[in-house]
């Protein structure tokens, strides 16, 4: 049975050597599924397994019908948003992800987002670094005491309700979900908007989170606030946030993820993306109106990049592959 890993590295190899699969072969590409050449992806059609990350979209069929022996994707993520669920699930091709890989690995980073942001502490290195100092441009305030509205109690949105107890701030929690164990937690969306200093994210990218925060959610806000988003970048209307930081409705934002940010990431998609071009420049010119604003911190989705959550994210890939090529050869 052939497996094709897409978007690999040096780390993915060596795992890969070090763990065998009987009866398998593996094929590693390092580009994108996007980016590979169409003559490699003809010579891959035997695979009966992909694997990729976020940067390889499968939403064309058309690139799916590239593998007509296909079985089986192994995402090297928590979401599937990538992927075409509906066309796969015609072709009765198995989705497998890595659900639970980076609960505290991306909750650390949303605090780190929230203490810079808080602190002032890059514009203070940065500004140590040209020998332009002026403390008084750095006063910040204590999260102790504060009122954090976490979005979406999932794994990870748990453990920053731990981490929020920790510094002492007060935890508000809204879930289309809820469940019993934080139920003294959970306040209605609308509660959560009007009573947070802080609104973090922590849900997937669906229909129904589309644009969740809006222009009409930003309406509800405190002044002031300030916003995490560590999940997904189009849970937020990208023009809706650009306009309340410039107008000091959200006093600042930490964002590791961007509406449309693999344009920006790799720029070579952009000529993949064929619907609906005119809102993506759109959103890539909002984006970058963000970044060069004074009172945004923004980081290329690497929340989830720590050493410790990429091994976990290998462990479960080649559990995953493991298990579907022993059922196959059962």
């Amino acid at each position: 049975m052939k497996v094709i890993f897409f978007d690999t590295d040096s780390d993915l190899k060596s795992f890969a050597k070090q763990h065998p699969i009987k009866n398998t072969t593996f094929v590693f590409e390092k580009n994108s599924l996007n980016q590979t050449s169409h003559k490699n992806l003809q010579s891959y059609s035997d695979a009966a397994v992909i694997s990729v990350f976020t940067h390889s979209e499968i939403l064309d069929p058309k690139k799916l019908d590239l593998f007509p022996n296909l079985k089986l994707i192994a995402t090297r993520s928590t979401g599937i948003n990538h992927i075409d669920q509906q066309y796969c699930h015609k072709r009765r091709i198995q989705i497998v992800n890595v659900p639970y890989y980076g609960a505290q690995t991306v909750a650390e980073f949303a605090f780190g987002l929230l203490l810079n942001i808080s602190r002032h502490i890059i514009n203070a290195q940065q500004d140590m670094a040209r020998n332009r100092i002026h403390t008084s441009e750095y006063t910040g305030f204590d999260l102790y005491g504060k009122t954090i509205g976490i979005i979406g109690t999932g794994s990870i949105g748990r453990h920053m309700i731990r981490l929020a107890n920790g510094f002492g701030m007060k935890v508000l929690a809204y879930d289309l979900y809820p469940t019993k164990e934080l139920q003294d937690y959970y306040v209605s969306f609308e509660s959560l908007l009007k009573q947070s200093d802080i609104i973090s994210l922590h849900i997937p990218s669906t229909p129904e989170n589309y644009h969740l925060l809006n222009q009409q959610a930003f309406k509800k806000m405190k002044k002031g606030v300030y916003i995490i988003n560590t999940a997904r970048g189009d849970l937020i209307d990208t023009q809706a946030l650009y306009q309340a930081v410039k107008s000091g409705v959200v006093a600042a934002a930490g964002l590791d993820v961007l509406e449309n940010e693999d344009i920006l990431l790799h720029d070579d998609l952009l000529l993949h993306k064929h619907n609906n071009e005119t809102q993506i420049l759109l959103d890539s010119a909002m984006n970058l109106k963000l970044l060069q604003h004074p009172h945004v911190i923004a980081t290329p989705h690497i929340a989830f990049n720590t050493t410790d959550a990429l091994q976990r994210i290998l462990q479960t890939t080649f559990q995953n592959i493991r298990n579907f090529c022993l059922k196959e050869h059962v």
